[in-house]
């Protein structure tokens, strides 16, 4: 009876506890490195303000940067979307992922009504290295996957 009260206790502390951390990604602020056999491509991500990091994945190529995609991690009414371009339908749309599975190493974000993509995945494996793996609705096509390490600045 009293060990079932401990962990009684403990799974009410960790709750909690859990709901009164401040659930949103400050530690993806910064420069990013994804390398590939192809070259190095960067996601960077800026702080606006509390409630809202913004970012981009892009390459170099000698002095001229190519832009592949723009996000936003926003905090809106205690509800974290990850804002994208996305498909539905072959339409290109402004698409919100809502984030359902926080924990200080594991955001996914999902949005049930796009195609590509339809999930998207950041596990931080350490401090300075992120696996992330983005899922598209067709279970035919691959899911692209990357570790992405951050950049001394």
């Amino acid at each position: 009876m009293k060990s079932s009260l401990i962990i009684l206790f403990l799974i009410l502390w960790f709750n909690v506890f859990s709901q009164s951390q401040d659930n949103f990604p400050y530690w993806l602020a910064g420069t990013w490195v994804i390398e590939s056999e192809a070259g190095n491509s960067y996601e960077h991500w800026e702080l606006e303000n509390s409630d809202l990091l913004s970012g981009k994945t892009y390459r170099l190529f000698a002095e001229d940067t190519l832009v592949f995609d723009t996000m936003k991690i926003i905090r809106k009414e205690n509800v974290i979307l990850f804002e994208m371009a996305a498909n539905i339908r072959n339409q290109r749309v402004l698409a919100g992922f809502v984030l359902s599975m926080p924990t200080p190493e594991f955001w996914k974000f999902k949005n049930s009504l796009t195609d590509s993509p339809h999930n998207i995945n950041y596990w931080r494996i350490e401090q300075n290295k992120v696996y992330v793996w983005i899922e598209t609705l067709n279970t035919e096509h691959a899911c692209m996957d990357f570790i992405m390490i951050r950049k001394d600045e």
